[in-house]
């Protein structure tokens, strides 16, 4: 099976647009995903358009992600 990694094209389990990965890490104090260790790949920060051609941006958990 192939590993989400950065540049990899995701969706959330429970549907959404396409998202490209650009960084993991670790969320901390603010949420925002401030270290980004290839060992602490618990969050994923993704970048989408969204119906408006927007350039979109959030961190969502390994867990609520597969591949697109």
């Amino acid at each position: 099976m192939e590993q989400i990694s950065i540049g990899s094209v995701v969706k959330l389990k429970s549907g959404s647009p396409p998202m490209t990965v650009t960084g993991y890490g670790k969320k901390y104090g603010s949420g925002k995903i401030l270290v980004t260790l290839v060992e602490d790949k618990e969050q994923l920060k993704c970048q989408w358009f969204d119906a408006t051609g927007t350039l979109q941006q959030d961190t969502f958990p390994v867990a609520s992600l597969q591949l697109a």
